[in-house]
């Protein structure tokens, strides 16, 4: 089993390790997602639902989502380098290619998705859950 150093150090030299975390989310009331021309760049997305929504090739790049929930959604192709993704709920998304470089995913759950050739290169992972 794979341990990773918390950063304190025990008697004789041994590393306490902290168990994993997981996400504690409780999204407030959101608002629908109105599609009025797709993701800006370096746009704000405050508590949205974002339903079945198609956003295969759009540019979010340096974006922020926060509360939001993706459930459903077409990812393909979509460019969200430096994206940032904070209490954010991901369900039954899918995508083929999307750019997720240098993103920050905190507090994260990502449920039943059905992803690949994701680019994560460079992203920061914190308290993510995986299902």
């Amino acid at each position: 089993m794979a341990r990773r150093a918390a950063g304190t150090t025990g008697g004789r030299g041994t590393t306490t390790v902290r168990g994993a975390r997981r996400p504690e989310l409780r999204l407030p009331p959101l608002t629908p997602y109105e599609d009025g021309g797709g993701l800006e760049p370096d746009g704000d997305y405050d508590a949205l639902d974002f339903r079945e929504t198609d956003l295969t090739g759009q540019d979010g790049a340096g974006a922020r989502f926060m509360d939001c929930a993706l459930t459903g959604c077409a990812l393909d192709e979509a460019s969200l380098p430096r994206a940032r993704l904070l209490d954010t709920v991901l369900t039954g998304v899918r995508g083929v290619g999307t750019n997720l470089a240098e993103a920050t995913l905190r507090d994260v759950e990502l449920l039943d998705a059905r992803l690949g050739g994701t680019q994560l290169h460079g992203a920061v992972l914190e308290r993510v859950l995986i299902r």
